[in-house]
């Protein structure tokens, strides 16, 4: 770029005659003319320099911002592997164990929240411990989420669309008292 921009300095301040001049202008107006020329074309390539350098900075920020977002959610996906590791010990569940209760709730079988609290005993107390109102079918996804599944999962699994589920979501976070700032799925996952 500043060969180009050098390039085109040099091609107006000096004498090159590649096209024919006016005769109308002089040799003083000439020389304004070409300098007027030259300053035109340091601003321009000042300004360029200026934007392109604004957007490589630009362009790092994005880099930087998304580095740090792929590394929270790869930390947020250990924690969460922990907590089901954890709690596949505190229950003393197998891999077959899990792999049925999930084989129910996929295939939304009226057996699944009989084998989840068979296998998760402690869970639904302690969801109704915090509020009682809670009906079936919020509890229902309350244990859905304790497996980790997300919206999308839980309406298949349920044969429902995902608005649906994000509304019933949403009434089961204000029953709970769980803050917007706090990810319902996190806080159901560490009962």
């Amino acid at each position: 770029m500043s060969v180009v921009a050098a390039n085109f300095i040099v091609c107006m301040y000096f004498d090159l005659d590649f096209l024919p001049r006016s005769g109308y202008i002089n040799q003083e107006d000439l020389r304004t003319i070409k300098l007027l020329n030259v300053l035109f074309a340091i601003t321009t390539f000042l300004i360029d320099i200026y934007f392109v350098s604004q957007k490589d900075k630009l362009i790092h920020g994005l880099k930087k911002e998304t580095e740090i977002k792929d590394s929270t959610i790869g930390d947020l996906q250990k924690v969460n592997n922990e907590l089901m590791y954890q709690q596949v010990i505190n229950n003393n569940l197998t891999q077959d164990n899990i792999a049925e209760i999930i084989n129910l709730a996929e295939d939304n079988s009226p057996l699944f929240f009989e084998k989840f609290q068979l296998f998760f005993p402690e869970f639904i107390p302690k969801i109704l411990s915090i509020n009682n109102g809670l009906i079936y079918s919020e509890l229902h996804i309350c244990a859905l989420m304790r497996l980790n599944f997300d919206t999308k999962k839980i309406a298949t699994s349920i044969n429902s669309s995902v608005r649906a589920v994000e509304s019933r979501k949403y009434r089961i976070r204000k029953k709970l008292n769980i803050t917007s700032n706090m990810n319902i799925n996190n806080f159901i996952l560490k009962i």
